[in-house]
Formats: C-alpha cells, sequence, structure tokens
C-alpha cells in the first residue's frame, strides 16, 4: 500500500480543539488529479479507522498493459476485474436522514457558523462529501426532540376527515431551513419522504403508536399526502418520491408505526393515493413495501396486480432482517421495477470503529451490487448518547456526534458513517451507473465500480478480511497492483474509455436484456450465488431450479389432492411449550407449532404420515406469523425415520413454501432449516400434496413471451422466460420427464436452471 504522508487542514469539523483538531483534506471533484484526468493513472482515496486515517489522498497509480499478475504468489493476489461496457442502474446518491432529533441538535445547539461548516460538509461536492439523498420523516419517529406529533394533531376522539387542522409549521423551525440549505450547496438533491404513522384519528387505536389503518381514513390519509407534498414544495423543498408507510409489518407501542398489510397497501396506493396525487397534479414517485429484505413477497404483491404496479416506481429497502440478495432476487422476478434503500442504521451492536466501519462499507458496497440506486443511512446527527430517542433505537449511530465538552461548548464530529458515505458518494456522481465488476467476496476484497456521467470511472473497495490483502485491478487491456490494509476501504478514481474485452468468466455472471414494448431494456443478471435463493429439486443426477415471482403459479399435469392427516405424528428438533408440533398438523390454521428460539442451522420439523404414501408437493403455510417462516429449507424423505438419503429439495421459504417434488413415495418427511433467523420458526399447517390423476390442460405459449438461455462459468445451465405484455403469459415448461404449466404476471420473468447434483 502507499505510505504517502497524509494531508491535512484546519477544518470547521472541530469547532472544540480538543473534541478533534484536525481532519484530511476533502477532495476535489473528480478526477482527483491531472495524472487520473489524462488516464495515464487512477487516484486513490484511503480511509482506515484503525490507523486514524480518514478519506486521505494516496500516491496515484499507473496503469500498466501486458499480462495481468498471476494469483499464485503470496504478493500478487486475486485479480477485480471492472467491465465499463456493461451497465446496470442509474444511481441516484448516498445520504441519511435530517430526522427531527437531527434536525434540531443541528439547529439548536450549532451556531450559525458551526451549522453551514457542517452542511458544506455534508452536501458540498467541492467542499465535502457531496450527500445528495436525504429520506425525510413525515411527523415524529422513534427519534424526536419532544415525542410525537404529526400534521393534524387532534384530542383524542376528534377526527378531522378534511384536513382544517393540517400544518407543517412544526417542520418551519429547523427541518425545512437545512433542507434548503442541503438543496443550495447540492442542487442534485434528491428527497424522499415517509410517515411513521399518519395522525393517531386515523388509526384504530386513536394513537400514532402502533395500530392500522381506519377504513374511513384511507382517503383523508391520501390527501395528507398531497397536501404535504404541496406544502413542502410551497417551502422550497420539493419531494421526488413518498413511501406509504415506514416497516409496514412492525407495529409497536413505544413509538409511532402501523401495521399495513400488502393487501391494504395496495388498496390505499391504487384506490386513494396515486388518485389523490393526480388530482393534485402532482408527479412524486410512489415507493412500495420500505421495510426489510426478508418479506420480499410484499412488494412482488404489488407488481403482480397490473393495476397497482401502474402506480408503484419500485421498492424501498431497510437493512435489519434478510440479505441484500432479496434485491437481486425482487428484480429479477421483476425487472422493470427499480430498488432503493431507504434505511439502514449502524449502532453500538457493531462493536469499536473498525467493526462499525466495516457495517457501512458492507451497505455502500453491496447495496448497490444487488441493483440499489440509493444508499441512505439513518439519523444525521445524534448527540453523545444516541438521541434524543422517542422510545427508540438504543445505540443507533449518526452519520455526525454533536456533543457538549467540558466547558459547555457544542461542536460536531463525523463517525464512520461520514467516512464510510464519503468513499462513495464523494466520487460517484448522481446518474452515474453501476458497471460489472466481480468481487472477491467476505472475508477479502468486496468492489463495487460506477461510471460517471463525465465519463470518469469510481471504483469502490474494501478490505473485510482479518489480513492485508494485495489484488489487482483489470480493466480493458489495463491492470494495477495495490495492497489493502485489513479493515480500509480504497476509493480509485480514473477517466478514459475501455480498450480491450472482458471475458465473461472473469466477471462470474451472464446478463440476459429483453425488450419492452416501449423500447426499454429489462435486464436479468445472474450469477452462481443466486441458486441458493431459488426453489431446486434433485431428479436424477440433476438440480432442477426454478423461480416462482409472487403472482406466479407452477402446475403440475394432473391435478393435486391433499393428503388425510390420520395417524400423522410431528415431532421437531425444538418446540415452544404452548405450540407443539402437532399444532401444525391438526388442520386449524388459528393453532401452530413454533421452535421455542431464533432459527439455527440444523433446527428440524418431521412428519410420519403413518404408512408409506405417495406425494408430489408439501405446503407449509405460516400467514398468520409472516415474518415466521423457514428461512432456507432442505426437505429429506425415509421409509424408516433413521435412513435419510440426500436432499430431495431445496430453497428459500416464504410466508407460504410451496415445495415441489419429484413424485415420491415415503413414510417420513424432513424439513431442515439451514440458516439463522432472530425469528422463531413457525407453521400454522402443514399440508402434503399428491396428484390426484385428473389431467389438466397443457398451456400454450401466450403472446409477449421471450426467451433466452446462457451458461455460467460453473456448468450452470440457465433458460429464462419474460413477459413483455400486458396480462398474465402461460406456457408449458418440460421439467423433469413431465411437462408443467406456468403462469407468469405481466413483466416478471421466470427463470429456470440445470446443474449436476
Amino acid at each position: 500500500m502507499s505510505t504517502t504522508t497524509r494531508q491535512w487542514r484546519r477544518t470547521s469539523l472541530a469547532a472544540t480543539a480538543t473534541l478533534i483538531a484536525t481532519l484530511p483534506v476533502l477532495p476535489a471533484a473528480t478526477p482527483a488529479s491531472a495524472d487520473a484526468a489524462s488516464g495515464s493513472k487512477a487516484s486513490v482515496w484511503l480511509t482506515h479507522p484503525s490507523t486514524k486515517t480518514y478519506l486521505s489522498k494516496q500516491s496515484s497509480v499507473t496503469w500498466k498493459t501486458g499480462p495481468v499478475p498471476s494469483g499464485s504468489s503470496s504478493t500478487s493476489g486475486s485479480t477485480i476485474t471492472v467491465d465499463t461496457t456493461r451497465k446496470y442502474q442509474p444511481m441516484t446518491g448516498f445520504g441519511a436522514s435530517f430526522t427531527d432529533s437531527s434536525a434540531w441538535l443541528v439547529g439548536t445547539k450549532l451556531d450559525r457558523r458551526q451549522r453551514d461548516a457542517l452542511m458544506r460538509d455534508l452536501f458540498s461536492r467541492r467542499d465535502g462529501i457531496g450527500l445528495n439523498v436525504l429520506r425525510q420523516p413525515m411527523g415524529a419517529t422513534d427519534f424526536t426532540a419532544s415525542g410525537n406529533y404529526s400534521y393534524d394533531d387532534l384530542p383524542a376522539g376528534q377526527t378531522d376527515p378534511t384536513l382544517a387542522n393540517f400544518s407543517i409549521d412544526r417542520d418551519r423551525s429547523h427541518t425545512i431551513p437545512l433542507l434548503k440549505q442541503a438543496r443550495k450547496l447540492n442542487p442534485k438533491l434528491t428527497l424522499m419522504a415517509t410517515p411513521w404513522s399518519p395522525p393517531g384519528w386515523m388509526k384504530t387505536g386513536d394513537s400514532m403508536n402502533g395500530g392500522g389503518l381506519r377504513p374511513d381514513a384511507y382517503q383523508p390519509f391520501a390527501d395528507y399526502f398531497a397536501k404535504f407534498l404541496k406544502a413542502y414544495a410551497a417551502a422550497g423543498v420539493p419531494v421526488r418520491y413518498i413511501t406509504p408507510q415506514n416497516e409496514p409489518l412492525h407495529d409497536t407501542s413505544t413509538y409511532p408505526s402501523m401495521y399495513l398489510p400488502a393487501d391494504e397497501a395496495k388498496t390505499f396506493i391504487k384506490d386513494y393515493l396515486a388518485p389523490a396525487l393526480r388530482k393534485q397534479h402532482l408527479s412524486t414517485g410512489i415507493l412500495g413495501y420500505d421495510h426489510n429484505w426478508d418479506v420480499t413477497s410484499y412488494p412482488e404483491s404489488f407488481y403482480a396486480d397490473p393495476a397497482t404496479a401502474r402506480q408503484v416506481t419500485g421498492t424501498a429497502w431497510h437493512c435489519y432482517a434478510g440479505d441484500v440478495s432479496a434485491q437481486t432476487v425482487v428484480h429479477n422476478d421483476y425487472p422493470n421495477k427499480p430498488a432503493f434503500q431507504s434505511e439502514c442504521s449502524g449502532g453500538s451492536w457493531e462493536g469499536e470503529e473498525q467493526g462499525s466501519f466495516a457495517g457501512v462499507m458492507d451497505n455502500i458496497i453491496n447495496g448497490p451490487r444487488n441493483w440499489a440506486q440509493s444508499i441512505v443511512r439513518w439519523n444525521m446527527a445524534l448527540d453523545s448518547d444516541g438521541g434524543p430517542t422517542n422510545n427508540g433505537c438504543q445505540g443507533c449511530r449518526p452519520v455526525v456526534t454533536i456533543s457538549q465538552n467540558a466547558d459547555g461548548k457544542w461542536s460536531y464530529k463525523p463517525t464512520v458513517d461520514y467516512w464510510g458515505l464519503a468513499q462513495a458518494s464523494k466520487f460517484v456522481q448522481p446518474g452515474a451507473r453501476r458497471v460489472a465488476s466481480n468481487t472477491l467476496g467476505k472475508g477479502s476484497i468486496e468492489d463495487v465500480a460506477f461510471t460517471n456521467p463525465d465519463g470518469s470511472t469510481a471504483l469502490i473497495t474494501y478490505n473485510s478480511g482479518t489480513t492485508d490483502r494485495t489484488f489487482t485491478a483489470r480493466w480493458g487491456d489495463r491492470h494495477f497492483t495495490y495492497t489493502l490494509w485489513a479493515g480500509a476501504a480504497a476509493t480509485f478514481t480514473w477517466a478514459g474509455t475501455q480498450h480491450g474485452s472482458t471475458a465473461p468468466t472473469a466477471i462470474g455472471s451472464v446478463d440476459l436484456p429483453f425488450r419492452n414494448p416501449d423500447g426499454t431494456k429489462a435486464l436479468i443478471s445472474y450469477d452462481s450465488s443466486l441458486l441458493a435463493q431459488q426453489p431446486q429439486v434433485r431428479v436424477g443426477d440433476q438440480w432442477l431450479g426454478y423461480t416462482l415471482p409472487t403472482g406466479a403459479s407452477l402446475t403440475p399435469p394432473t391435478g393435486e389432492t391433499a393428503l388425510p392427516r390420520d395417524n400423522w405424528q410431528a415431532t421437531a428438533s425444538a418446540s415452544s411449550s404452548d405450540a407443539p408440533p402437532s399444532q401444525a398438523v391438526d388442520g386449524d390454521p388459528a393453532t401452530r407449532w413454533s421452535l421455542g428460539h431464533g432459527m439455527q442451522p440444523g433446527d428440524w420439523f418431521q412428519v410420519d404420515l403413518g404408512s408409506k404414501r405417495t406425494f408430489d408437493q408439501i405446503v407449509l403455510d405460516t400467514t398468520a406469523s409472516s415474518g415466521d417462516f423457514v428461512r432456507q429449507y432442505e426437505v429429506y424423505t425415509s421409509d424408516d425415520g433413521t435412513t435419510w438419503g440426500k436432499p430431495a429439495a431445496t430453497g428459500p421459504g416464504s410466508t407460504l413454501t410451496r415445495i415441489q417434488l419429484p413424485t415420491t413415495t415415503a413414510r417420513y418427511i424432513r424439513v431442515v432449516n439451514k440458516a439463522s433467523s432472530g425469528s422463531w420458526w413457525s407453521i400454522d399447517d402443514l399440508s402434503v400434496l399428491a396428484p390426484d390423476g385428473k389431467a389438466t390442460a397443457n398451456a400454450s405459449v401466450t403472446k409477449g413471451v421471450q426467451r433466452k438461455s446462457a451458461q455460467l462459468p460453473d456448468g450452470t445451465r440457465l433458460s429464462v422466460t419474460y413477459n413483455s405484455g400486458r396480462g398474465a403469459a402461460t406456457f408449458d415448461v418440460p421439467w423433469g420427464g413431465t411437462t408443467y404449466s406456468y403462469r407468469l404476471p405481466a413483466g416478471a420473468a421466470a427463470i429456470f436452471t440445470t446443474r449436476s447434483a
């Protein structure tokens, strides 16, 4: 690694010398040097918290031509290949949220000089790190300085269906001035807005904390959004995107929240919110869901319904449960709908500064690698105690900390979130396109690459391993080699046009573009890591895999009938005392079996059918407890309950998990969980289906169906069917010697894979 001496400046980031005296020079607008601009070299900017190095300019690296060093030497490492000819999603940008707590701290605890300096450091592309996305709460959250509030508060028992009492005046004191200042510093700033709760009088419990939306409040709540958007625009703060509800599957009695299941959200968006925006001539985009990665069926249910799909721009994601690859799964299921990460907070649970920085960089790199157009951290500013809170998160970490020193003076200090965001936001311009690159993965060098509107390229790297790593970055016919400390991030920027081709095996993924009727492109990108995210069935010596977007169905050539449950016996690796295994097979969906602890690999649930039976499908229903489904399953069958052999099927779980099998005869069925989760695995109802012998009609190909095939570097064969039509398409799928019928919603894609077992 380059050991160039860091450049420093006296900075307004440290109004109190004892708190933080100096910080590194922030980079000028990219390209950052004449060498980088000429294309002969790449500029390098480094952050390494363990050595107190923050966004430090390093010696530029020189591009070389000729063979890339082999990976056999401990000094040459492995190769990251960047292919700027393969382009993916445009980037909206990187940022955080001026919660009420954040705005109050910045607006009341910092003097004018400090406040102006902070805003420059946050939003200026020339003098700061150029943040360009803000996700703004509509009213109170779990971070407010003085309790709950909405824009139309009333005493308990009163209502205001015409919103005569509506006012955004509370936001005019601190929040709106900061938003206006941010827009002035960065005119390309994008705002999102989200309510944690409507006014209490719109809800079943007459409180902002918990509860649901009253049926007679759908229209007032839609009008509430329209009034907010018009009032903010009039105040000089236009909002580009809204979401109907923050974390709609989480409601709590301790801070503002509301349970809004997918069916209610669809009705609200389609019949009330979208019409209200149109009536007021508002072009604000509606993002659906705004919650965690672990329930992909929620946003996909919007896309499966054509009437709702027309009103929903894309999906907003949070990072607190599930895996980031869910963004790619949903993209490939419905490739015309973009993804945005709207909230991800780090905190004390990540450990000290180095561990915290690892969490930020994971978000910065793997969010965009999985199609996110924005990366938004949570609180922009909090005090040294992580507050003020409103009965919410304890230990959440902000982008900057505002604190008071011993003599009573207030100042601010950046956290690792600031520096992590800086590694991207300073160098990735709004409108940049993510481009293809391979990654060396967890425990090594992770990366993501972008091409900016001005033609420059930015490669963001992070060493998530425990030892220093030397790697080679290859771009067309050029390359450089660099050593990155363990726990360090480096951003490389350069200008110029790629020369030379890139072998598909160097990236590891394949891209399959499809045509839309309006001339746009629907792009499916797939690599072998996604195999774990789709159901797979063992047929002979092959694994046959398939995806099943929400709204799609795969129907066998004969009808299905549920096996009678007489003499069934259910057992499990563990059970909650009030939810025994027998309640999963009692035919009553109001009862359930529950594991009794957070899911761990190896947890299992087993059914003895009483005798050998023939079946071809297992259904696990967790509808009454939608987040408690098995995260990753393997299915085994046995004649004696002792010898299980190889798994017959594997795949991800969902609220309603339908596990297809080849026609199987066995007495015992065991479902094994293969992934960890804090949720308790539950089954409300388990059914086993058998073919009834009654033939179902084969489907003919529907107009609008497009097909493409490819092969991955590991030999996996890929076949993709895309429905570019306006209605659902049906087609036959020859699969394992049997022909199934597949129903695919408009705008959706189905992926079929074949690989050796």
